[in-house]
């Protein structure tokens, strides 16, 4: 399946935004609200089966913050959110809940191993 994988994370890139969700991140990490974030990051940047997984998949990935999202495709969710680009919109692959459901970055990658080769 070739197509275009829209993560949105639940968060926003202003600089009273991402230093509130660092404290969160590194002080109270159970208060933290984006746990597509947590998959994929840690405090110091990408977890390394994270940066594996976007090197070597054919699938196209795009990452967005939710005011930019927002503000390019005129379209609101529930946060964070992984959607599949089709041609009149986006279908939801993963909902907020089946994110926060993942165990570790490693079965979310193997999901969207599993989305990416059908």
């Amino acid at each position: 399946m070739s197509s275009k994988i829209i993560f949105i994370y639940n968060a926003n890139t202003d600089p009273i935004s991402a230093a509130v969700d660092y404290a969160h991140k590194v002080f109270k990490p159970s208060t933290y609200k984006c746990e597509l974030c947590s998959l994929t990051h840690h405090n110091l940047g990408q977890r390394s089966a994270w940066k594996a997984f976007k090197a070597r998949t054919e699938a196209d990935l795009e990452f967005w913050y939710i005011r930019q999202f927002e503000k390019r495709h005129k379209a609101k969710y529930e946060y964070p959110i992984i959607l599949n680009k089709v041609s009149n919109g986006f279908e939801v692959l993963m909902s907020k809940q089946e994110i926060a459901e993942l165990t570790g970055v490693e079965e979310l990658i193997q999901k969207l191993e599993n989305i990416t080769t059908k």
